[in-house]
């Protein structure tokens, strides 16, 4: 392995470090309580290093998102071709919920869903290039293009209705102390949605 990889590696297990901690406080503790010099040292790294791999401390939940979206275009590329677009926008929201409640969990997701009512420096929840919101759109535009589509709304009104309800599903299964699963919660709704747009008006 050569010093430039090493270094590479150091900076990445640095970062991983820093992440983990990073979002361990903000469970615990709420993100406006957490400190970026609490981070450092919880964490055992210097200020120098964080601000190295973050920006800002909401950049953290900026990269989070990004390992999201990675998951989520895996789930998109792994459908076969043949099965109904609505039936794979089924599959994928309910692998969407199921991630999110085992790889996120509720008392990150709440405080993730707090820090973006509280500040303007999150805007991945609304930004319209993320891949949550491109595979939502190619699945629709597909959908519509196949003829599974009987309502005449179009495509960018469908796909905010989704995301819409999508986000009312998850703050809901923050606030709601039922052990009830996001991925079970989420099915209904999910089920009449696309049901709706099955039916033409």
């Amino acid at each position: 392995m050569t010093e430039i990889r090493k270094k590479q590696r150091r900076g990445e297990k640095t970062q991983e470090k820093i992440l983990r901690t990073s979002l361990k406080l903000f469970s615990e503790k709420g993100f406006d309580k957490v400190t970026v010099d609490e981070i450092v040292k919880k964490s055992g790294t210097s200020k120098g290093s964080f601000y190295q791999h973050f920006s800002a401390k909401s950049d953290i939940f900026l990269v989070r998102f990004t390992e999201v979206d990675d998951y989520y275009l895996e789930v998109f590329h792994s459908f076969p071709k043949d099965i109904d677009p609505l039936e794979k926008l089924f599959i994928f929201i309910q692998k969407l919920m199921r991630f999110l409640e085992e790889e996120m969990g509720k008392d990150l997701m709440k405080v993730i869903y707090s820090a973006a009512l509280n500040s303007k420096e999150h805007t991945y929840f609304l930004n319209s290039n993320r891949s949550l919101f491109q595979i939502i759109f190619a699945l629709l535009t597909e959908a519509k293009e196949k003829d599974s589509i009987g309502t005449n709304q179009s495509v960018d009104e469908m796909a905010t209705l989704i995301t819409q309800s999508l986000m009312g599903i998850i703050y809901h299964w923050g606030i709601n102390e039922s052990e009830q699963s996001l991925e079970a919660l989420s099915i209904p709704l999910t089920k009449t949605i696309i049901e709706g747009l099955k039916m033409k008006n």
